[in-house]
């Protein structure tokens, strides 16, 4: 009976040993910040929501690794912090956080000494945490340092990397450097990745010189990149109605009158994107009437666009059976 005794007790301690967990503060954002003060700590605060899958698995999976544990608890002044109520809520906006996890580290001012958005692995979780201890690699260093020397052709890929990385909109920044480059060198392939993911006025000076020199672009960087690039581009001239809280229709059939007259290339196929993309958040009745005449003529070679609507019309097909509606 001892010795049951002894083996139950020394399961007890090892289950206790395997369980260790980042401990996160109880009390307000003002008392956080008061201790990480008094203890000359930094504050890790994990911004999350209730319905984030990637939130939870940290939770269950990293927050509760020994090394983790240990480490977060000797280092720093811990904070769950629900972006949807309370005290999150202004937090979100104070720090720009728009995507879960959104994982950062303040100092007690409050500004941020680093950051990043996404779950990650326990080990790479600790090396985030290390990175506070050297500053000079860190987040708020690192995009002190881009801004303040101006953005140029040797950092700014980087610069980008780094606030996309915390899902943070580089984009004035990115066109704001953009506009500087003689036209010559936008053929260069720092300069086409900027301008291919950031540029989208029909009008500026970076459009007009990719047009008017699409053939040296293909050359360069490949047909198939250009064509998305197009293919971009020309939906890009939709997104005012398709992403509009209430649909135009008047609007949105002018819009497409003068996207004819602009003779961009594959008209006719953007055209059919932009319908689905408008009708299928407006008028699904409408959506399910152009793919089912057209499809085969714009998504034939197009596995990814096909299964998506597969799984549209199998949806609709499931509700019309399960509630027996006669369409």
């Amino acid at each position: 009976m001892k010795k049951v005794l002894i083996l139950l007790q020394f399961a007890t301690l090892i289950t206790i040993a395997q369980n260790r967990q980042i401990t996160f503060e109880k009390g307000n954002l003002a008392s956080v910040f008061e201790k990480a003060k008094k203890e000359n700590k930094l504050i890790f605060v994990d911004a999350f929501t209730v319905w984030c899958g990637p939130c939870k698995h940290m939770a269950k999976h990293v927050f509760t690794n020994d090394t983790v544990a240990d480490y977060y608890n000797a280092n720093f002044v811990n904070l769950k912090l629900d972006m949807e109520k309370g005290e999150g809520l202004d937090f979100a906006k104070k720090y720009d956080v728009s995507c879960y996890p959104n994982m950062m580290f303040l100092d007690a001012n409050g500004n941020v000494i680093h950051r990043v958005a996404g779950s990650m692995p326990s080990a790479q979780f600790v090396d985030f945490g290390k990175k506070t201890k050297t500053p000079e690699v860190a987040f708020g260093a690192l995009k002190t340092k881009y801004e303040s020397a101006e953005l140029n052709e040797s950092n700014v890929v980087d610069y980008i990397n780094l606030l996309m990385g915390c899902c943070l909109d580089p984009s004035s920044k990115a066109l704001s450097y953009i506009a500087k480059v003689k036209e010559e060198d936008l053929l260069k392939r720092t300069n086409w990745i900027v301008m291919r993911d950031f540029v989208y006025n029909h009008e500026s000076r970076e459009i007009k010189y990719f047009l008017k020199n699409q053939s040296a672009f293909e050359n360069k960087f490949g047909k198939d990149t250009v064509e998305q690039k197009l293919q971009q581009l020309g939906k890009s001239y939709f997104s005012k109605y398709s992403r509009a809280k209430e649909f135009d229709q008047a609007g949105y059939d002018k819009a497409k009158k003068e996207f004819v007259e602009l003779k961009w290339p594959n008209t006719n196929a953007i055209i059919f994107e932009s319908d689905l993309e408008t009708y299928g958040r407006f008028n699904k009745s409408k959506y399910y009437e152009l793919a089912a005449a057209d499809f085969q003529k714009y998504y034939n070679n197009n596995a990814s666009a096909l299964n998506s609507m597969a799984w549209i019309f199998t949806s609709k097909y499931q509700i019309k059976h399960f509630l027996n509606l006669p369409f």
